[in-house]
């Protein structure tokens, strides 16, 4: 496993940062840009129209762009320096959480540091975004985030032999690995890769319950029973199925505030 760092395209970098300024779009995602960048007003932008809220936004993030390049720069070498720190531990411990030999996987991984504070992946590339503002030990955290979907769904399409295009949101299987990463990062030798933040998957879910139970208490049990990783993935499949309409109920709640 190996994973390279770069810095996003502004204009990719863009149009994913449009993308969650949608008029559909839930205010959780529409307020992580502003909450991120106080010189965007919230107020202003949601008062026009998109095609008008997509110009005001394009013109704000070119000059935080270039505001922020000495930072971005910056960020790429602390970044860096923080993961080659734990790069040589990750087949290890990513063996060990998948019940598999992952030392000749995922050789391709990239980490594209971004302007955006929404944290994109692509399961097909291999590729993610990590926010440039973050401290580098909670950047390491992110990143073992986003590799453990990767390593989730190599397994994954290895054992269910599906279509890799039902692994995107919002997709029922995608909605599963949201959970179930958080799951295997904490419970296994990853989550000593590095420190783990309070809140790494979407902070609602950490007090949300099905059946009277916190979820990832459930997700934690489930794993810690596992027979091998095939079984965990079958076993928590069939409970998010059995779940699914209260948990994106409860989710729709959480995402209107």
């Amino acid at each position: 496993m190996k994973l390279t760092w770069q810095r996003k395209n502004f204009e990719s970098d863009l149009d994913f940062i449009l993308f969650h300024q949608k008029d559909e779009t839930p205010v959780w995602w529409q307020k992580q840009l502003f909450n991120a960048y106080p010189d965007l007003n919230y107020e202003y932008a949601v008062s026009l129209s998109e095609e008008k809220r997509f110009e005001y936004i394009t013109d704000q993030m070119k000059i935080q762009a270039e505001k922020r390049k000495p930072i971005i720069d910056n960020s790429m070498n602390m970044f860096i320096a923080e993961w080659e720190k734990i790069a040589d531990k990750l087949n290890g411990a990513y063996s060990v959480a998948f019940d598999n030999d992952c030392s000749g996987i995922l050789n391709d991984m990239v980490a594209e540091v971004s302007l955006n504070p929404i944290c994109p992946r692509d399961i097909e590339t291999h590729s993610f975004n990590i926010y440039h503002y973050f401290d580098p030990k909670l950047a390491v955290s992110m990143a073992t985030h986003e590799i453990t979907h990767f390593v989730w769904f190599y397994f994954w399409n290895k054992h269910f032999k599906d279509n890799p295009a039902e692994y995107d949101f919002p997709s029922i299987k995608w909605l599963l690995s949201e959970i179930v990463v958080e799951t295997i990062n904490h419970n296994t030798d990853i989550a000593n890769l590095g420190k783990q933040p309070k809140y790494i998957a979407y902070s609602y879910f950490y007090d949300m319950t099905i059946n009277n139970e916190l979820i990832f208490d459930t997700m934690k049990k489930m794993y810690l029973g596992r027979k091998d990783i095939y079984d965990f993935m079958e076993k928590s499949f069939d409970w998010i199925k059995t779940n699914e309409k209260e948990l994106r109920d409860k989710i729709a709640i959480a995402e209107s505030k």
